[in-house]
């Protein structure tokens, strides 16, 4: 994984290595539409996806979060991931291969970021 992926700050813009900008944060409610298409349809995940649930998580045990990128003039759902805080590897990494070329190392990166710093704090 790129170095520069591996400590991935949310709300932050990151540019891709084809020049598109995605932006990271954690998921909220109003993507669940937007989570279940993409999920769906980039990723082949036909049964539904208890999305509402993974929005509503405590991101203190599990966190999941959203890339958004500008696409054409549409702010746009391009991936989102998953898993929780004590977990060495993402549950779920689904990305939209077509707009995007490394988003899925980026969204591991900022998964294991986060979790590595909620348990730090919680260690303290």
């Amino acid at each position: 994984m790129e170095d520069r992926f591996r400590h991935a700050p949310l709300l932050s813009s990151h540019a891709l290595s084809r020049g598109l900008r995605v932006r990271l944060r954690l998921a909220q409610v109003r993507d669940v539409a937007a989570i279940q298409r993409l999920v769906r349809e980039r990723c082949g995940m036909r049964e539904e996806l208890e999305v509402a649930q993974l929005v509503r998580m405590d991101p203190r045990r599990r966190i999941v979060i959203c890339a958004s990128a500008l696409i054409g003039t549409t702010e746009t759902l391009v991936g989102v991931a998953a898993m929780d805080v004590d977990a060495d590897e993402p549950d779920l990494l689904c990305v939209d291969e077509v707009q995007t070329d490394d988003l899925a190392d980026l969204l591991r990166g900022a998964l294991v970021a986060r979790a590595n710093a909620i348990a730090a704090r919680r260690a303290a």
